[in-house]
């Protein structure tokens, strides 16, 4: 009886830990591949929407092939939104970097205070 308790319990939790997963790498993905196509649909585009690249920015996973191809037509103002964009992805990926190296810290320091 306990045995069947055990495995169930494990098995739950490896579908809670798969599906997890899956979230996390979804809301990592913004639609973009390393050819800098758009995927939506089940579609793909040669470029996404100024939208689209806003919300990759947004997280900070704006892939530097879209970023370098942003802006390169349009007028003043579309020159000036991507602009914006590239600014708010280099922000917030300066902003996940200095988390990420302030985390690495705190846990140099946690453990030399074990010691």
């Amino acid at each position: 009886m306990k045995k069947t308790y055990l495995i169930a319990s494990l098995s739950a939790a490896g579908v809670i830990a798969l599906a997890g997963y899956g979230i996390a790498a979804a809301s990592n993905d913004c639609g973009y591949d390393e050819s800098g196509n758009f995927h939506s649909g089940g579609k793909v585009y040669a470029m996404g929407t100024m939208n689209d690249a806003q919300a990759c920015a947004a997280k900070g996973i704006l892939p530097e092939i879209v970023a370098q191809r942003l802006g390169k037509w349009g007028d003043a103002a579309t020159k000036k939104e991507a602009e914006a964009i590239k600014q708010l992805d280099a922000k917030v990926k300066a902003e996940k970097e200095a988390a990420k190296k302030a985390a690495e810290e705190a846990a140099k320091a946690k453990a030399l205070e074990s010691k």
